[in-house]
């Protein structure tokens, strides 16, 4: 496990003018694992656009099990900038993330709720399944954001909440 200091050491090589030495630093965040999340969210909180976006990645490239404390900070950040970049940490999951994601879909904050419906609209159809299962089910309040998200995406997602309406 890396410690605070190279952490913080790999924080300003993400600001570095180097696209190169950008990408090293993002990728030795992402091999630190989840251990760093909040020192990285910490960091987003202070950083401009092009580190938090590098940020983002790190966390992004760290996996599923990113999921749970992204969504912490998620509920907790007030900075929609922040908010922003760690949804598409979320959304750039993709389809490994889906059942992780789908557990959040209905979460009491309307912030995590907005992060993952726009999540699983950007992975798209390999989320459809899972949505249309959550819109069936017996959580009236996740059935109802399930199709939310299914109509926001599209032909796709409509066709999946009608499909006896096709042809």
């Amino acid at each position: 496990m890396a410690g605070k200091e190279e952490i913080y050491t790999l924080f300003r090589a993400v600001g570095e003018p180097d696209l190169e030495a950008r990408r090293e630093a993002e990728l030795a965040l992402a091999a630190v694992g989840p251990s760093a999340i909040p020192e990285i969210i910490a960091a987003l909180e202070e950083s401009q656009a092009t580190m938090r976006w590098y940020l983002a990645r790190a966390i992004a490239r760290m996996g599923v099990a990113s999921v749970d404390p992204v969504i912490e900070a998620i509920r907790s950040s007030g900075d929609p900038d922040v908010r922003r970049y760690l949804t598409g940490s979320l959304a750039s999951l993709g389809e490994p993330g889906i059942p992780h994601l789908i557990r959040h879909l209905a979460d009491d904050d309307v912030n995590v709720r907005g992060a993952i419906a726009l999540a699983l609209c950007r992975i798209g159809e390999p989320a459809i399944p899972a949505l249309s299962e959550a819109a069936d089910g017996d959580d009236p309040f996740l059935r109802t954001c399930a199709e939310l998200v299914l109509f926001r995406m599209g032909e796709e997602g409509i066709i999946a909440l009608f499909p006896d309406e096709e042809g």
